[in-house]
């Protein structure tokens, strides 16, 4: 997943338009001038989603010449919802380039480019409970933020697909036990668990 050149020049990630009343992750200066920022006029606003709890999938283009797709953005916050409780929230938009850059990666290694996610957001409530099931959930996970995904790649590595994304710096990135990779819009770390 390493086919996308690092020293590419461009406008930084686009932002929302003030009117749409969605806070801009994208916007924040910790953020600004990250690979990921430097490659967006390279990358395909595009996403190829599953979600295995609900079986749902989306095909949707998040961004276009007019600015980005607010039904399409819509229709990607509500696959990532919450699905045990039936809540989504508006998820930071910084996730949504970082996953279609590996899209587009994977398309270049001659994969589907199908991204199956595990997990997006997650009330406080959910999050608690899979910790007391035992699962391995931050008390303050970005998960409950809307800022974080866990995924996989159909046909991808989960380290070369980590690795990748740590590379974009996209924030957080993680995987686990090579079952699934991990990226949040937190700041720049990286762990294996």
């Amino acid at each position: 997943m390493t086919g996308i050149a690092a020293t590419v020049a461009g406008p930084l990630m686009p932002a929302y338009a003030a009117t749409t009343g969605i806070e801009a992750e994208a916007e924040r200066p910790d953020r600004q001038g990250s690979r990921l920022d430097r490659l967006v006029p390279l990358i395909e606003p595009y996403l190829d989603l599953f979600n295995p709890h609900t079986q749902e999938r989306l095909k949707v283009r998040f961004f276009g010449a007019t600015g980005y797709n607010m039904s399409g953005i819509r229709d990607l916050n509500w696959l990532l919802r919450d699905w045990r409780r039936g809540e989504m929230v508006q998820l930071d938009v910084r996730l949504y380039w970082g996953l279609a850059a590996i899209r587009s990666a994977s398309l270049k290694d001659g994969h589907s480019g199908e991204i199956t996610v595990n997990s997006g957001f997650r009330t406080r409530q959910t999050n608690d409970k899979l910790r007391l099931e035992g699962y391995h959930t931050a008390p303050n996970s970005f998960h409950i933020k809307g800022r974080a995904v866990d995924f996989t790649v159909d046909g991808g590595k989960v380290e070369d697909v980590a690795k990748y994304a740590e590379w974009l710096e996209i924030g957080g990135t993680g995987h686990y036990r090579g079952r699934f990779v991990h990226i949040d819009s937190g700041r720049k770390r990286r762990w294996f668990g």
